[in-house]
């Protein structure tokens, strides 16, 4: 459980006038009332050279990460009264070595040694097999979440889960939703959501998604928001809401039909299909699933927490807690490891694959190469992860250059083994002909982005000089930061009590008067529950 007695916490940073950082759902209430000092939804640009502003600073996807993974890393230490320096991060199956070498650097950031890395489908998928006392099958997992899709093929038996094949969509989730129906809001109410002021599109886009959470649970809402001073409205259910994301649900299917095929499975074959992810709970995706695979689907664990379930089973299987069950866990390689070649027929670089995606970790292989001009001797080797023919196209981890003897052209010139384990570790050896010397580099996936001590030191002290929300302010800061946002999304007599409200708790808050503070702090509550109770019904 976390400070606010939940055992969710949103990744959701804000910046307050004050310079504190709000963690949390804090955060995700400020979203509308102070979207440029808020932000959710970074995970998708893990890995990637951007960086985000709120208020006056600037954060890398990473430092943000790293925030949640404090807050997180802080309640945990408060609830179990010890602390806590190791953790088993559950991360999408699809992301790539950039995106891994990020989460790394974040929890490193945070104070957490982040050893191992569990792809979250597989989590997942502990989860349910343990519930299912490690029941013998395929299993098909669906992880949806807010912002990326992650689809696993997983073999069970004797105490082992065995990954066969994984495929994804780092940029597809709840989100995509979310602005697909901003976007036909705006287009039924004759805006256009890219052009409006930022203001404006916070108000829509969060209760766009107040509108799809609504449609999981009754069969029609009604969208309605403030912009401009003015109330706009819209009908939705879930017929509609399957033709304005036709598009979303085609990119669904396509993961899906790849994971199949590289898993040569068929739906027949399959025993079950596992949803994870809050997207999974959408009636909409569920019928879509159901149509496409013709297949009833799982509904015996909470989508939405199954991952942390399964993190938390494996964490305990690490710690060899004799409570759990001894089960070997396997992981593949999500992408294509190879090194580029000059393509004689082209003069064109091109891709060599060595170790192909979804080949199960720990692996080894080694291809032979030749010499492309007579005398050559030397050999730059450029070791790429993806499976895009160009090596331009796919995800450089590292190159190294090998001198040996003068070779002729079309003569064999060297052997590249690359060997790939479980915790992101990559050795290239490359034995030359002739003098039959070997050449060995090790490349960690967090080596790229790893910090030098100066750097780490610097990134350390950052990070501190920032002033997380005290504990014992959160509930209050939480009721006020959602008095805000209703404020924003109201208007008139509504309007006009909620900032009276508002107005007389935080009056309470500086006096410190706490039978005034209790009084007004129960009747803005009481008001909020009703209003959030009747939104869209």
């Amino acid at each position: 459980m976390n400070s606010m007695n939940s055992g969710f916490t949103p990744s959701a940073i804000s910046i307050d006038g004050s310079g504190d950082v709000l963690v949390g759902q804090i955060a995700l209430e400020r979203l509308i009332s102070h979207p440029k000092d808020s932000v959710s939804e970074f995970k998708r640009c893990m890995g990637q050279q951007t960086k985000i502003e709120l208020g006056s600073r600037s954060f890398s996807p990473e430092e943000l990460s790293a925030l949640v993974l404090k807050k997180i890393k802080n309640d945990a230490e408060a609830y179990l009264g010890e602390s806590v320096e190791e953790a088993v991060i559950s991360v999408p199956a699809y992301f790539d070595d950039n995106a891994r070498s990020a989460t790394k650097l974040a929890a490193e950031l945070a104070g957490i040694k982040a050893e191992r890395l569990v792809n979250e489908p597989s989590a997942a998928a502990l989860a349910y097999l343990e519930k299912q006392d490690f029941c013998t099958g395929t299993f098909l997992v669906v992880d949806f979440g807010g912002g990326t899709l992650d689809i696993s093929l997983v073999d069970a038996f004797d105490g082992v889960v065995e990954i066969i094949a994984v495929a994804g969509d780092n940029h597809l989730g709840g989100k995509d939703f979310n602005e697909a129906i901003s976007n036909y809001f705006c287009k039924e109410n004759g805006m256009c959501f890219d052009l409006l002021p930022s203001d404006d599109r916070a108000v829509i886009y969060k209760t766009a998604e107040a509108c799809k959470r609504a449609l999981t649970r009754i069969p029609i809402a009604v969208m309605s928001a403030n912009v401009g001073g003015k109330t706009y409205s819209v009908t939705l259910d879930n017929n509609m809401l399957i033709g304005i994301c036709s598009d979303i649900f085609e990119r669904i299917s396509v993961p899906i039909k790849k994971v199949m095929r590289d898993g040569r499975c068929t739906l027949d074959e399959l025993t079950d299909i596992i949803l994870v992810g809050g997207s999974c709970r959408m009636p909409t995706v569920r019928a879509f699933l159901e149509k496409l695979t013709g297949k009833e689907l799982c509904t015996d664990i909470n989508p939405e927490t199954a991952v942390a379930v399964g993190a938390g089973i494996f964490a305990g299987i690490k710690s060899r807690n004799n409570e759990l069950r001894d089960v070997i866990l396997t992981d593949i390689c999500p992408f294509s490891l190879g090194m580029s070649t000059l393509d004689s027929d082209t003069g064109e670089l091109t891709m060599t694959f060595i170790i192909e995606r979804n080949t199960t970790l720990p692996a080894s292989r080694e291809k032979t190469f030749y010499a492309i001009r007579d005398f050559q001797n030397a050999v730059d080797v450029c070791i790429y992860q993806g499976e895009s023919p160009l090596p331009q196209k796919n995800l450089l981890i590292g190159k190294l250059t090998v001198k040996c003897p003068p070779t002729k052209q079309h003569e064999p010139i060297c052997t590249v083994r690359l060997t790939y384990d479980i915790n992101g570790i990559l050795m290239v050896d490359v034995t030359t002909f002739g003098d039959k010397k070997t050449h060995t580099e090790v490349f960690m996936s967090s080596s790229r982005q790893k910090l030098s001590d100066k750097e780490a030191e610097k990134a350390r002290e950052r990070m501190q000089a920032l002033r997380i929300l005290p504990i014992e302010q959160e509930e209050n800061r939480l009721l006020i930061a959602r008095a805000e946002r209703a404020v924003e999304e109201s208007l008139a007599f509504e309007r006009d009590v909620l900032m009276q409200y508002l107005s007389a708790f935080k009056a309470a808050l500086k006096t410190g008067n706490s039978r005034e503070m209790r009084g007004t702090y129960n009747m803005l509550k009481e008001l909020l529950d009703r209003k959030d109770g009747d939104d869209l019904r």
